[in-house]
């Protein structure tokens, strides 16, 4: 399976008219199913995603692009590695400002990009690359409390206890098996 992303894959959104602070531009984009290797995870995205930009200024040099994703994924459990499903649907905020632009402040809820210059369009891929690195877990698990595979057998512990003798000890509390704990 392919890489959901790719070297020459762009994203053209169509700026406001500079001047127009309450004009706002939607633009929408389609994405192919692929994979998505992330943390040492694969993130199969079998029905592609969604994006979405909303684009307006805030100023004559501060764009705010609002960008929207929607995705459903299907990844591992970190423990069991039973495929899980997920879905992610987000928005996240950021500020394109020009080279050289005063200081950002007041800005705090969007996420600063710096541009040379800005022209009738604006690739907003890198920014849809980062948002779908930003929403994506670190860990899947399958539920909260999966118990994962036996270390000697692989056996499902989420299904039963499996018929290995639990022998191995970690060998930095291995001291404490012979410890006698007494009731003070």
């Amino acid at each position: 399976m392919h890489s959901i992303f790719n070297d020459n894959q762009k994203a053209l959104a169509t700026l406001p008219p500079r001047n127009d602070t309450e004009a706002e531009i939607l633009s929408k984009w389609d994405f192919p199913g692929g994979v998505l290797e992330f943390e040492g995870q694969d993130f199969i995205f079998p029905e592609g995603f969604h994006a979405e930009a909303s684009i307006r200024w805030l100023e004559e040099s501060l764009l705010s692009v609002n960008i929207r994703i929607s995705a459903e994924i299907t990844a591992e459990c970190a423990r069991c590695l039973k495929p899980v499903s997920l879905e992610i649907s987000e928005e996240l905020g950021y500020l394109y400002y020009s080279h050289g632009a005063e200081e950002l402040d007041g800005f705090d809820d969007y996420m600063p990009v710096e541009v040379d210059f800005f022209g009738r369009v604006i690739d907003v891929m890198p920014q849809i690359q980062e948002s779908i690195y930003t929403l994506l877990p670190t860990k899947v698990l399958c539920r909260e409390d999966c118990k994962g595979l036996c270390p000697n057998c692989g056996a499902d512990l989420n299904e039963g206890q499996c018929s290995c003798k639990n022998e191995n000890v970690d060998p930095r509390l291995e001291a404490l098996r012979n410890f006698n704990f007494k009731d003070n």
